[in-house]
């Protein structure tokens, strides 16, 4: 079976991602700036990790960073700056291509920029595979089952989030930079805007103050798989006026592993979904190690994860999503949201049967 290369492998996310593959006995190449870092990762992971040292301004050795990979998975942020040529150097190798992009700038310009050079090549490239982006984007596909649902809100109340230098680099660029909107069934891109509002979350969290506009991947995605006519984001406004969320650069991976969330996606239609956990940075680790493994042909399903839901083999869950045909054939190649690559109720529940959240769902009609 072919590896799975991971840029950025050396960051936070980087690592969590490059363990769980090891730790799932898939192969791994290491890829990054720092030669002696990922060394040392490599010597901590041990087996047959390779390491391919490559920096952003350097395409041919982002391209054997991908060489003979099934797929590339961007760990390294922002993703404004990584994004384009991580992504360029993994289609010209010949391997598909995820990334952890909150950015909805960056994600606007990969569905707009790459969409044909993706298809040309039959490969797959999904940004913002993490836990800002496809969480909301799959749960979203799920309340829907077909049917439209109106205006859709994603709200995140966040506690604890104790930011990667990366994620305080990303968060700066993101503040006052034009938000990507969606209403009246229309993208546009607008200046950005202080909007107070408020949400209420389900107990124990309650109505919470919120920023409206909270720039957000899902008002990219969520439009081109759910009929709808608008999508919002929010943010609760205390996430990040505590102290420690942005003075946390050196502190361990428990103390960064500490932060909780809820994750609703409601719809005027009376549909609603939740998703609660703990530490944001692993289950977006995780996401990505599942749709990894998933397009590289590796994965097995959790314990307890229902036969319905498509999950008796990797080609089985691609299958059901088109992605793959009977034949094991990519036929769905382009640039896809989450919930266009892989079923959203098999791939969310297969991460809910992994400890990484609990769902709920509120529908008006059963959910398939």
């Amino acid at each position: 079976m072919l590896p799975i290369s991971v840029y950025g492998a050396t960051g936070h996310t980087g690592r969590l991602v490059a363990t769980e593959l090891a730790a799932r006995g898939h192969d791994v190449v290491l890829a990054g700036r720092d030669s002696a870092s990922l060394d040392a990762l490599a010597g901590e992971l041990g087996g047959s990790a390779q390491v391919r040292v490559a920096g952003l301004d350097d395409h041919a050795a982002l391209r054997k960073a991908a060489d003979g990979s099934a797929v590339l998975i961007n760990c390294a942020g922002p993703f404004s700056r990584s994004g384009e040529p991580v992504a360029s150097a993994a289609l010209a190798a010949g391997c598909h291509y995820l990334d952890h992009a909150a950015e909805p700038l960056h994600i606007k310009h990969l569905f707009d920029a790459f969409q044909g050079r993706a298809r040309g090549a039959n490969l797959v490239v999904i940004p913002g595979m993490s836990f800002y982006g496809a969480l909301a984007d799959l749960l979203a596909d799920l309340l829907a089952d077909g049917a439209p649902l109106d205006a859709v809100t994603v709200a995140y109340a966040i506690t604890g989030w104790r930011l990667t230098t990366a994620s305080k680099a990303t968060a700066a660029e993101l503040i006052g930079a034009d938000r990507v909107l969606y209403a009246d069934g229309v993208h546009r891109v607008a200046p950005a805007r202080t909007a107070p509002a408020s949400f209420e979350f389900p107990p124990p969290v309650g109505a919470r103050a919120v920023m409206a506009d909270h720039p957000a991947g899902e008002v990219v995605t969520i439009p081109r798989h759910v009929a709808t006519r608008a999508v919002q984001a929010l943010m609760t406004t205390d996430t990040f006026a505590e102290d420690t969320a942005f003075t946390s650069d050196d502190v361990d991976a428990s103390t960064r592993a500490r932060s909780s969330f809820t994750i609703a996606v409601c719809a005027e239609n009376g549909r609603s979904g939740y998703l609660r956990g703990r530490d944001i940075y692993r289950v977006g680790a995780m996401v990505s190690v599942q749709a990894g493994l998933r397009l590289a042909g590796g994965d097995a399903p959790a314990a307890g994860v229902p036969d319905a839901a498509g999950v008796l083999s990797a080609a089985g869950v691609l299958s059901a999503a088109g992605v793959l045909s009977a034949a094991g054939v990519l036929s769905a190649a382009g640039v896809l949201s989450a919930a266009e690559a892989f079923p959203a109720g098999s791939f969310l529940r297969e991460l809910e049967c992994r400890g990484l959240f609990t769902m709920e769902l509120h529908t008006k009609e059963p959910v398939s």
